[in-house]
């Protein structure tokens, strides 16, 4: 190389941006974003504040680093303060014009890319979300998820995922265990929204699936996703909403406590989930979403150990959750959530062993018995009762109406408890009862050893979890045997329309009418229903339906209201499908049973006469006051 060979231009520029000490004010404004960004991610939410505002707060420290960068190229700080930083020696003129416009080039290219990267950022992510979130749209009526490109719409069902552990030791699984569940309680108390079970939705636990592959699997319009980390006594749970069908990240926040008040900080994150999602509460509602019963520490971590172990659904689970519970209770003897814990796993050890059912049944009933004294409106304790009654039924062969639990602190208690059906709709526990007896009528079903109505009530329950596909094959292996079982292929119908698969319902009902060699009549009926659902789709499908329903009516048939109720909701005639459940409620109909987890009614959720109508099946499972 020449020794009079010029740099080139970019190290000229180099070498300027050197002598002007823009590097050392790049980093400076570096080291002072991160302290801002930090202290906005602890600061902002200790004062309520809306969830964009980091987001705010991100992007004007973006925006602000060029604008620094000029300041920094143009000026410096010296011992006598800010001065206008001194131009290149007279000899080098040229080289400061050729790097001022390699300089100014470079600058204007780097804030052309920042503001147009953040303003498609907030008109792609944050613009709709807000906006939805605070006309509190609500879209067409529908029965399926959210068209993906939609616009958000309100928020009816929701399913929480397992939250990720980020404890150093991996020895915390319990815990975050047991935030998930909590939250999913805390949630399902909402009339207005379905949120998907526990035992649905650990399946989800590690996937890879989109959000939006997991709302068309559980038919549910947002995903709650969170992390959990607990550091001896300190407690950090993040928490993220996001739309299912278009994956927007509608809200998320982080919450710290320390572990004596996790309690209090599982109720503010339901609180605030709801209030994210516009849930209309009634005051008891909101009333049960901040309510904060005071426990030792010690026997709530004992509890979370114990309800751990009893998800493993082995009997080594459930043995090690009695110990936990029992600790529990050694601790605090007024803590009824261990009592409703140790009755659970007593009950499931007796459903795993018919051989220990006279030993652990009375201990299931003495532990609930405790619970409802403790909490007399305690829906798992009922739950529990309700199981350990039919049980017993089966066993012994008869029950009086009333179950007498003996206690050690009162001589006797008299719980009169409702049909399980309608306590398995509204209470975990419920359901996870429901789902030990779902799992031994799946191994009776394997073996064609259950009656055709166990295997139909099954195949519902799966479905109202969103297994679609094992309650259809469930329900197809059924009709196949037996192809003259109009309540199966009734079910085998329904559950193809509650998916969205019309099609798939319109063929179920051509098989039916043409393995039981049907009436010219009937043929053109269906044929009417195939032309019905490809100029209308699911119009045509439930306008069908309820002219069906219509003329057995004017036959004289009895017809469940429900049925109608389906027919309107579908049609997006909420009122009158609402007059046909409120009179389904009056005749204690027995399909009312899924009004609280079946997706077909979500459309529904948003209405005030539906959250009375659930409230007040909710309020019929109200155990008689205690005495006094």
């Amino acid at each position: 190389m020449k020794m009079n060979e010029e740099p080139s231009r970019f190290g000229l520029f180099l070498g300027e941006l050197k002598r002007r000490h823009v590097w050392r004010a790049a980093i400076a404004y570096a080291a002072v974003a991160f302290v801002i960004l930090q202290t906005g991610e602890i600061v902002l939410p200790a004062f309520d504040a809306p969830h964009w505002a980091l987001r705010l707060v991100v992007v004007l420290v973006l925006l602000a680093f060029p604008i620094v960068m000029v300041i920094a190229w143009v000026y410096e700080v010296t011992p006598q303060g800010i001065r206008r930083t001194a131009d290149m020696a007279p000899g080098a003129r040229g080289a400061e014009a050729r790097i001022n416009l390699f300089a100014r080039l470079a600058l204007l290219g780097l804030t052309v890319v920042i503001v147009v990267g953040l303003g498609w950022y907030l008109v792609r992510w944050t613009v709709p979300a807000e906006v939805a979130m605070s006309r509190g749209e609500v879209g067409a009526p529908r029965v399926g998820s959210v068209p993906a490109g939609a616009e958000v719409s309100a928020i009816r069902s929701l399913a929480v995922l397992p939250f990720e552990n980020y404890a150093e030791d991996g020895q915390q699984d319990w815990f975050s265990a047991g935030m998930h569940e909590a939250l999913i309680a805390q949630l399902s108390q909402i009339a207005s929204l379905r949120v998907a079970s526990r035992t649905t939705a650990m399946r989800y636990a590690g996937t890879t699936m989109t959000a939006p592959e997991i709302g068309r699997e559980l038919n549910v319009d947002a995903i709650v996703e969170g992390s959990v980390l607990r550091a001896e006594d300190r407690v950090r749970i993040t928490v993220q909403l996001i739309h299912a069908a278009t994956d927007q990240h509608l809200w998320t926040n982080s919450y710290e406590r320390d572990f004596a008040n996790v309690i209090e900080l599982q109720s503010e994150v339901a609180q605030a989930i709801a209030r994210e999602i516009q849930a209309e509460l009634s005051p008891e509602e909101a009333t049960r979403l901040a309510a904060v019963t005071p426990v030792s520490p010690a026997a709530h971590e004992a509890y979370l150990r114990g309800r751990f172990e009893q998800s493993n659904g082995t009997e080594e689970g459930f043995e090690a959750a009695v110990h936990h519970y029992q600790h529990a209770i050694e601790i605090d003897s007024a803590y009824a959530p261990a009592y409703t814990g140790l009755a659970s796993v007593q009950l499931m050890l007796a459903m795993h062993d018919p051989e220990a059912v006279d030993e652990r049944l009375p201990a299931a009933a003495e532990a609930a018995g405790h619970a409802v004294i403790l909490d007399w409106d305690n829906p798992d304790a009922r739950a529990i009762l309700v199981e350990v009654r039919r049980q017993l039924q089966e066993v012994h062969g008869s029950l009086e109406e009333g179950l007498r639990i003996s206690v050690p602190t009162l001589d006797s208690l008299t719980v009169t408890v409702p049909n399980e059906e309608w306590v398995d709709a509204v209470s975990e526990v419920g359901r996870q009862i429901e789902l030990q007896r779902l799992a031994a009528e799946r191994r009776a079903v394997a073996a064609e050893a259950v009656p055709s109505l166990r295997i139909i009530a099954a195949a519902k329950r799966l479905g109202a979890y969103g297994q679609y596909d094992e309650a259809i094959a469930m329900l197809e292996r059924l009709v196949e045997r037996d192809p003259n079982n109009p309540p199966a292929w009734n079910a085998l119908e329904r559950l193809c329309a509650v998916r969205g698969d019309y099609a798939g319902a319109v063929a179920v009902r051509r098989r039916r009418v043409e393995q039981a060699g049907g009436s010219s009549a009937e043929l053109r009926a269906v044929a009417q229903l195939e032309r019905a659902v490809a100029e209308r789709g699911a119009e045509g499908y439930w306008s069908w339906r309820l002219e069906r329903l219509e003329g057995k009516q004017e036959r004289g048939e009895d017809l469940s209201h429900v049925e109608y109720a389906a027919a309107y909701v579908g049609l997006g005639r909420h009122d009158e499908a609402l007059d046909h459940l409120e009179r389904a409620y009056e005749a204690r109909d027995p399909g009312l049973a899924g009004l609280g987890s079946d997706p077909l009614w979500d459309p529904l959720r948003g209405e005030p006469r539906f959250q009375r109508l659930l409230r007040r099946l909710r309020a019929s499972f109200a155990l008689p006051r205690a005495p006094r």
